[in-house]
């Protein structure tokens, strides 16, 4: 089959000559999703070297800083408000209550599991937020701090966007 490429303006970005299918209405380049998983592939490479060696992951490190943050939390609505699937947010409090860093109680509504962050995993957090505070400053230093202003505004306001669809 002929492949051309399809023009989807912009085109001035790294995957412009990307060559589509003809019978094809899209540019894989310019789609929001790709575009944004593969910045957060790249992202969470970072942070992932970052936080390795003080044995947590992105999540892991997420998990712990908003319980820091908001305290004693039902399972569910932690979740809800870092936006985690049920599953994502089960493989990451598994090895953070293996390692004693969150204790789980069924004392919420109906049994629900609460979450509490311990002494030990309040020590984690204070251990690896150098290492995180480096992979940020990379970032904020590569993109400069306007760029990087601008981009969590834009990324917020996605957010938002999409949650009204």
């Amino acid at each position: 089959m002929d492949k051309t490429p399809i023009s989807t303006k912009p085109t001035d970005g790294p995957d412009q000559d990307l060559i589509l299918d003809p019978q094809l209405d899209l540019n894989v380049a310019m789609c929001t999703c790709a575009s944004l998983r593969k910045t957060t592939r790249v992202v969470t490479q970072l942070f992932d070297a970052a936080l390795k060696p003080v044995g947590l992951t992105p999540g892991q490190f997420t998990v712990l800083a908003a319980l820091s943050r908001i305290g004693e939390q039902p399972q569910t609505k932690l979740a809800e408000k870092l936006l985690m699937d049920r599953t994502t947010m089960i493989r990451n409090l598994r090895p953070l209550e293996d390692k004693g860093f969150v204790e789980t109680d069924r004392s919420g509504i109906r049994g629900a599991k609460v979450l509490r962050l311990t002494d030990d995993g309040r020590q984690a957090l204070e251990t690896a937020l150098p290492h995180w505070q480096q992979a940020q400053s990379q970032i904020v230093n590569a993109l400069g701090a306007a760029r990087w202003g601008g981009l969590i505004t834009d990324l917020g306001a996605t957010v938002e966007a999409v949650q009204q669809l």
